[in-house]
């Protein structure tokens, strides 16, 4: 989804905003294709550029390339992973000469079995959209499951912290066991208790996250 037209300042003016409260350190992450509404490709070289000259910044460059993908795998991952792996291996045993071919992929908790040809043709519908400038279709082709992340993105992103102070107590309490993504939960807890709208004088918010739930 590129970004609306402007982006440049808004970049700048985020950043300003950020320096004001405090911070001395922001990362800024272009994803490996960016490009604005017009289709001009949006480069880390040119994010540099723009927040150099502008703000003054010290400004670096890192490309990950596979570094981000060299993580060590959850449990998650790992349980994902054996079941597409059996699923894919009983596509193959219960095949005939005259099955279709198939992609084996996840519908909730599900592992599932879609025509090959049909993921294709979706792949391709998507490029179209992009070519075309219809981002909103590109986003829906992509499925729910990106469609609802990219929401989620766009909501935890862009909070604008009030100019009074709340009055409100936030506690994250932790409940269980340590398991993977706790730390996000909480975060994303948090950032949604600094959100504008959730902000109610005089009251106090308790979130008691059970581990076991993220199972």
């Amino acid at each position: 989804m590129p970004p609306d037209d402007g982006w440049e300042e808004h970049l700048c003016r985020r950043l300003t905003e950020q320096r004001g409260r405090g911070s001395r350190l922001n990362v800024i992450i272009v994803a490996e294709g960016a490009m604005d509404r017009s289709g001009k490709p949006i480069t880390c070289e040119l994010v540099k550029h723009l927040v150099s000259e502008r703000l003054g910044f010290d400004t670096r460059t890192t490309i990950l390339g596979h570094v981000q993908r060299g993580g060590t795998p959850s449990a998650f991952d790992r349980i994902l992973t054996s079941r597409m792996g059996v699923e894919a291996v009983m596509a193959l045993l219960e095949a005939a000469p005259d099955t279709p071919a198939c992609v084996v992929s996840l519908s909730g908790n599900m592992a599932v079995r879609l025509p090959l040809m049909e993921c294709v043709q979706v792949t391709k519908d998507v490029t179209v959209a992009m070519s075309e400038g219809r981002f909103d279709d590109a986003v829906r082709l992509r499925g729910k499951s990106f469609e609802n992340n990219w929401n989620t993105y766009k909501m935890l992103a862009h909070l604008h912290p009030p100019d009074t102070k709340s009055n409100i107590n936030t506690a994250v309490l932790n409940v269980g066991a340590p398991c993977a993504g706790m730390n996000a939960a909480v975060r994303s807890a948090v950032r949604i208790g600094l959100l504008p709208h959730t902000q109610t004088k005089n009251k106090t918010l308790t979130f008691m996250i059970n581990s076991f739930t993220l199972l």
